[in-house]
């Protein structure tokens, strides 16, 4: 299977501790975590230092200075960047992935740092990735009352933490079914084009995964976006425009968000 570097884009510590604790409870660990950051606050990497000697496993952490706004599109190129050794500046550093290892174009893995991965997940990620050069998963939006009663015991015995509902679990069929009609159509002859949209079936730019020289195809994320929503329609429409395909995994997949 394809090596899976995990990406997740933050600003805060707020639930950092429990996405990197999903990470810590993963079947298949992935080759390299990288924390992104939209600001240089020491907090951030303070908070990292404890939780990466809690779980055992090294986190690498990427920093921007806040420009008052929010770049979500330059923070995840910047991870980015730190993997490939093409971060500008004193950021500049020894690459994350060996020549050898950019070669075997390995799947990236972007996760909100407010989402928590079911333990098969980075494995499934992995097992996809053959398949298509877009993994299209989706999240669970849990309640406030789910998270009181998250159980990082069960995380860590590799159960889920909190009950999802069957309610949620048809919520996630639904756009399943939906998504995976979409690629049906877009697949047909003449017609397709005119009737799915160029950027659908769309991904959640809080969790999906995708190639590595596929992002780096089509350029990353345009930076010229700010905050966070269209940016990902964009990317996915030039992904799209590579050639390349997507899986759709939405019901297959668990993330609590």
């Amino acid at each position: 299977m394809r090596p899976v570097h995990v990406i997740i884009p933050t600003h805060t510590t707020r639930h950092l501790r429990l996405t990197l604790l999903g990470i810590a409870c993963q079947s298949t660990m992935p080759a390299s975590v990288t924390v992104t950051c939209d600001n240089d606050e020491d907090e951030i990497r303070d908070h990292l230092a404890e939780v990466a000697a809690e779980f055992g496993f090294p986190i690498t952490l990427v920093r921007r200075e806040h420009q008052g706004r929010e770049r979500l599109a330059q923070v995840r190129n910047n991870a980015i960047r730190a993997l490939t050794g093409r971060l500008p500046g004193d950021q500049a550093g020894k690459p994350i992935l060996t020549k050898e290892q950019v070669d075997r174009d390995p799947q990236l893995l972007f996760l909100d740092g407010d989402c928590f991965l079911e333990k098969d997940a980075v494995a499934k990620h992995a097992r996809l990735a053959e398949e298509a050069e877009l993994v299209i998963p989706f999240r669970v939006n849990t309640t406030k009352d789910q998270m009181a009663n998250f159980d990082e015991a069960k995380a860590q015995r590799g159960e889920m933490p909190l009950q999802i509902t069957d309610q949620q679990r048809r919520l996630l069929e639904k756009r399943h079914r939906r998504y995976a009609r979409q690629q049906r159509l877009k697949h047909l002859p003449v017609i397709g084009p005119l009737i799915v949209k160029p950027h659908k079936p769309k991904l959640l730019g809080g969790h999906h995964s995708v190639r590595l020289a596929t992002y780096i195809a089509v350029n990353g994320h345009d930076e010229e976006y700010h905050t966070w929503g269209t940016e990902d329609d964009d990317f996915c429409r030039r992904v799209y425009e590579t050639g390349a395909e997507s899986v759709i995994a939405i019901r297959d997949i668990d993330c609590l968000h």
